[in-house]
């Protein structure tokens, strides 16, 4: 990948999570220098919108030199979550339990740089949508078919819908049967996001046309379009691979227990 050359602190995915509802409080790296690939380096967000009490820590680098770093960190305030490249909690475990924390999850990081054709959907057509007029209907869609999702509250981040053909009288408004986010990241890079597809329109390929727009116009925009999914999620894996992402970090979350 030729867009992914930071490391430490400049790293493509610690810039990618300092975005939209995340700010940086602290950080912390021992990089020997823009040649020392296998740096750790962690930064501690806090959420600007307030919503979400406490703070969470994202870290990139080797386990091992992750782990070391971690000891060094004293919270300064409630943790919410940790998220560190797969293998450090086998070696950072009892540093992040004393944080009140447990393994939750592990997801994976992916990126394309080469912008993906858009496949037909038929009469479904993708298109953006308005964060503001739109916002009741992205947030319903959201609560049922991606719960936990962010909504539209981020005022730097595209909407992108589907609209399906609607059952009701001919000429009838279509009916938003997808949703999903794009938000420019320090870095250079386009971030994708809260995808979600309602339930009784899965199976026709609805999310994937919309993924391929986002991400069209996304490698148009910046060169690089980033994107996370649970590592056990294999259709969503099926659809990102078909449209050109490659996973380039293996990834765990800790959270409250």
């Amino acid at each position: 990948m030729t867009r992914l050359a930071g490391h430490g602190l400049d790293h493509i995915f610690l810039r990618v999570r300092s975005r939209s509802f995340s700010e940086v409080r602290r950080s912390w790296t021992d990089s020997t220098g823009p040649d020392d690939a296998g740096a750790a380096a962690v930064v501690e967000l806090v959420d600007r919108t307030g919503e979400r009490a406490g703070t969470a820590f994202t870290a990139v680098g080797r386990p091992e030199r992750l782990a070391r770093l971690l000891g060094a960190i004293v919270p300064e305030d409630t943790v919410r979550g940790v998220t560190v490249t797969r293998g450090t909690g086998a070696l950072a475990g009892q540093i992040l339990s004393g944080w009140g924390l447990g393994p939750a999850a592990t997801w994976d990081r992916m990126v394309a740089e080469t912008a993906p054709s858009v496949p037909d959907t038929g009469a479904a057509a993708v298109a953006e949508l308005d964060p503001d007029r739109d916002a009741d209907e992205i947030a319903a869609l959201l609560a049922e078919a991606n719960p936990g999702a962010r909504g539209p509250g981020a005022r730097d981040a595209r909407w992108y819908g589907v609209l399906a053909p609607s059952d009701g009288p001919e000429g009838a408004a279509g009916v938003l049967a997808a949703v999903g986010s794009a938000t420019s990241v320090p870095g250079g890079a386009v971030h994708l996001g809260s995808i979600g597809t309602l339930p009784a329109f899965r199976g026709r390929g609805y999310a994937g046309a919309l993924t391929a727009r986002m991400t069209a116009d996304g490698v148009a925009e910046r060169g690089l379009v980033t994107l996370g999914l649970y590592d056990d999620n294999a259709a969503a894996r099926r659809v990102y691979e078909r449209l050109g992402f490659v996973v380039v970090h293996e990834v765990e979350t800790w959270e409250p227990v």
